[in-house]
């Protein structure tokens, strides 16, 4: 029998593809153990089942202190965004949080020039981290985590990030905030959020951004991804859209015309995408909540799952294009090795 992950890859169901202009989306289904019935942060959040608050009166960037008072546990994603306290924040791994339990939460901050608020709470928000900003972020953690068991991410190479974006989008902010980058844009997504449309018992989706593989993100319960779907679509989303400002701005070097649905991927590289992910190497770790959080690597694909009583509530997958990573060695702090390629990525569409 295969490595856990192995399995849930291998008997994921690919359906018809969708495209729109640059951005081809490839729906996921499963039969695969769902696992523990959970609750998304959203909707804990809005029942006030969970609270998600500043550590202390002072607070501290890198952790948020999270209380669950309900009856079942709570999934918060990967890059999930919380917003308001002394500054906007999104969760730096998958993390169950269990029923009636509390727990201090590893964070980075997406909002750099503000650090003041009428309150300490946290609310939801509608957004995940856009998709190269957060494998970038996943790298990171992953380096952190093989040197000194931590969470942490490398904080400087993500703001740098958000503001390259927002410069590029012409999407700038007083407090230089991620969230107002998918605010000023939300015109512009909206094509594509007519475009892509969930289906009946949807997990996941597999995204592919011109012809290269951009990744895919896995949720355990059709109900729970559900209430994901739009913030998981959000994050890919506008990294299409960016390669489209990018390439109006003249920063590429050849044209790069809308994609006929006949030059589109199809389910054949969406099913080499899902065999390649499966080939990574894997390493585990206690997680900060229940089970344990796996993480994965190979010389072009970095990946990480939340693994509960033999079921993966969750699992995400990014591809990217980088000749320095070819070995899949994956740098924190001292450079910007996936800030590099996020770059080449786009420039590679």
């Amino acid at each position: 029998m295969g490595r856990l992950f192995e399995i849930y890859l291998e008997g994921m169901e690919i359906d018809q593809r969708q495209v729109w202009g640059t951005m081809v989306l490839f729906p996921l289904k499963s039969k695969q153990n769902e696992g523990p019935d959970y609750l998304t942060l959203s909707e804990a959040l809005e029942t006030g089942i969970l609270e998600i608050t500043e550590v202390s009166a002072g607070g501290s960037v890198p952790e948020l202190k999270a209380i669950n008072r309900g009856k079942k546990p709570v999934l918060m994603l990967d890059g999930e965004e919380l917003i308001g306290a002394k500054q906007n924040r999104v969760l730096n791994t998958t993390i169950m949080i269990g029923p009636e339990s509390s727990l201090i939460i590893p964070v980075s901050c997406v909002e750099r020039s503000r650090w003041h608020g009428p309150s300490l709470r946290l609310s939801k928000s509608e957004n995940v981290m856009m998709f190269s900003t957060r494998f970038l972020k996943v790298g990171s953690v992953h380096h952190s985590l093989e040197e000194k068991q931590e969470f942490r991410s490398d904080q400087m190479a993500i703001w740098q990030d958000i503001s390259e974006k927002a410069k590029a989008l012409n999407a700038s902010s007083p407090t230089e905030a991620m969230k107002d980058i998918y605010e000023i844009k939300e015109k512009d997504l909206n094509a594509y959020f007519q475009a892509f449309k969930l289906v009946p018992e949807q997990k996941g989706l597999l995204v592919f951004i011109g012809n290269k593989a951009a990744g895919l993100d896995f949720i355990s319960r059709a109900e729970a991804f559900k209430h994901l779907y739009q913030k998981l679509l959000r994050s890919y989303a506008i990294e299409a859209l960016l390669a489209e400002y990018e390439e109006r701005k003249g920063r590429k070097t050849r044209r790069r015309k809308t994609q006929e649905a006949s030059e589109a991927p199809d389910g054949a590289k969406a099913r080499e995408f899902l065999k390649e992910a499966a080939s990574c190497e894997e390493k585990k770790f206690k997680s900060v909540g229940l089970g344990f959080s796996c993480r994965y690597k190979s010389p072009k694909i970095i990946g990480a799952a939340l693994e509960v009583d033999d079921s993966i509530p969750h699992l995400v997958f990014f591809r990217f294009e980088d000749e320095e990573n070819s070995r899949g060695e994956f740098r924190g702090g001292e450079n910007f090795a996936l800030f590099r390629a996020r770059k080449n990525f786009l420039i590679s569409i």
